[in-house]
């Protein structure tokens, strides 16, 4: 059969298998089907979805044969009901054959894919996912901080549709979280006003529609004991629980309101049990039962935290003492967290000298504690404040911010057998992406700036050095601890400017002070570089 009429009788059944069973018994009796018809139909269907089962008619050809043997002497509408169900088996088998074929000739790209641009850039911004619906709420957009909320749609294929624009909160907030428990979503406490110095203790509700939107938000009738920025949220069982953040000082405590049946909350009760640490500007992730806190801002040394802990509700409803578990690698703050599969995952952020963008995950062990975390695929760039989600399998990185300023973008990637992120695709298609990749990566040893050593004073985190450019122009740096000499040229990349940052070991201040994740000293031409560089 030549391959247009394969394809048109292919389009044929698959017009007829569209009708109702009736309509198909039908069309089935009156066409006297017989085996050579199924035969010719399989073929047709091997090749119309690229079947690479080259066999599939000649492997069902004698129980096809059969049956139809059997159906001869059938009554009409028994013979119609079982071939209908045989040939939707034949479509189900032919397309499950495509699918492992063309697996065998993908490849595996450790990278991401980009998606369509947000409204309005955001960072420190919720996010909430509803039945494929992801919402961003609130946040920053480098200068204001927002009331506006904006949501895209994920398709069952994991395509994003283009963003729209969604409910408006009552007030601006940013550096804040928002949870779903059944069908409202609640966004806790935050920060507005200059640099987010206006702390906020209200909680504001909106209601689920049908369709995936958020209805008006309302203000809740109780408000948090303690005003907190840079909270982090979980629902556990049938209460809200807030964990941490800032209130003028890094909290350690954890707050908590029961969920009434109309979604209202009651009023919040302080627990006397605290987390073994402060934490500000940390991650959270809850997993089945469990609730993990991960990371965070330590005030005194001006750097992440490698601490993670754990705990859960017990028989009564009470969180069981906080459990330490495996540290991070790199301690992070501003970073995101989530949990997919069996593992936990700690996405960018800073580590007081620099913008991360590795990404460590950890193996969640039947007991509740983590393997050793490890690095896995980076994002596609350095950031903080991100907002993400996983969607059917999919991660989705939104927002954020870095040195570049405040982002609009999104990527997202899946997740292979062994927890690593990447996506399948093309092995022409996986070459341009590695050279894209190595291109970045060139592009990263490159360092912008150059300057002369002229005071360097060394303490047990950091080393503060002060240089001089060629036009005179001078500047405090703070980059990894080394021993650099006055005189030494050195180069670094740009950084995180602090002002009136003041120093507790060194015991003085900084009128304006940058950290740098790398502090490269030359020497001469023909010597190799030393280069003292930030773990990540």
């Amino acid at each position: 059969m030549e391959k247009s009429g394969q394809i048109q009788l292919f389009l044929t059944v698959v017009s007829i298998l569209g009708q109702p069973p009736s309509y198909t018994k039908k069309i089935l009796i009156t066409s006297k089907v017989t085996a050579d018809f199924f035969v010719t139909l399989i073929e047709s269907i091997s090749y119309a979805l690229h079947a690479r089962t080259t066999d599939l008619s000649r492997i069902i050809l004698g129980d096809m044969q059969g049956i139809n043997r059997k159906l001869k002497h059938s009554a009409p509408c028994k013979r119609a009901t079982v071939l209908w169900g045989f040939t939707l088996l034949m479509v189900a088998t032919a397309a499950f054959a495509d699918v492992v074929a063309s697996q065998q000739d993908q490849v595996w790209v450790p990278g991401w894919r980009d998606g369509p641009l947000m409204q309005t850039p955001r960072s420190g911004a919720a996010v909430v996912e509803v039945d494929g619906v992801i919402h961003l709420i609130g946040g920053v957009d480098g200068k204001n901080f927002l009331r506006s909320s904006e949501f895209i749609r994920v398709s069952a294929g994991g395509g994003l549709s283009e963003w729209s624009q969604g409910s408006a909160l009552n007030t601006p907030r940013g550096f804040f979280s928002a949870v779903r428990h059944k069908n409202f979503v609640y966004a806790v406490g935050g920060g507005q006003g200059r640099y987010g110095k206006t702390l906020l203790d209200s909680i504001e509700r909106a209601e689920i529609q049908p369709d995936g939107r958020l209805g008006a938000w309302t203000i809740e009738r109780f408000k948090l004991n303690t005003k907190r920025r840079c909270t982090k949220v979980a629902v556990i069982g049938n209460h809200l629980y807030a964990f941490g953040g800032f209130s003028g000082i890094l909290l350690d405590s954890v707050e908590r309101a029961e969920i009434q049946p109309d979604g209202s909350l009651g009023e919040w009760a302080v627990l006397t049990d605290s987390m073994n640490m402060a934490r500000y500007i940390h991650g959270v992730s809850k997993t089945y039962n469990r609730i993990y806190m991960i990371g965070g801002h330590d005030k005194v040394r001006g750097v992440g935290i490698t601490g993670v802990e754990w705990s859960q509700e017990d028989e009564e409803g009470w969180l069981v003492p906080w459990q330490p578990s495996e540290p991070l690698q790199t301690g992070r703050y501003g970073l995101a967290t989530i949990q997919h599969g069996d593992y936990l995952y700690a996405l960018g952020g800073l580590d007081g000298a620099a913008y991360l963008d590795s990404i460590e995950k950890a193996q969640i062990n039947p007991d509740g504690s983590l393997s050793s975390w490890r690095n896995t695929t980076p994002l596609a760039s350095r950031r903080e404040g991100m907002s993400v989600a996983v969607v059917n399998g999919t991660l989705y990185i939104m927002g954020g911010t870095n040195l570049t300023g405040y982002k609009r973008s999104i990527e997202y990637a899946s997740f292979n057998a062994q927890g690593d992120i990447g996506y399948w695709t093309t092995a022409a298609e996986a070459a341009v992406k590695k050279h894209e990749l190595d291109k970045k990566a060139a592009q990263r040893e490159i360092l912008p700036n150059e300057a002369v050593v002229i005071a360097h004073l060394k303490a047990a985190l950091y080393s503060y050095v002060e240089v001089q450019r060629s036009d005179g122009m001078s500047a405090w740096l703070a980059g990894p601890t080394a021993d650099i000499p006055i005189g030494t040229r050195i180069q670094f990349p740009n950084g995180v400017v602090m002002r009136n940052f003041y120093s507790k070991e060194l015991k003085r201040n900084f009128p304006v002070l940058m950290f740098v994740g790398e502090l490269r000293i030359l020497k001469q031409p023909e010597s190799k570089q030393i280069i003292y560089r930030k773990q990540e």
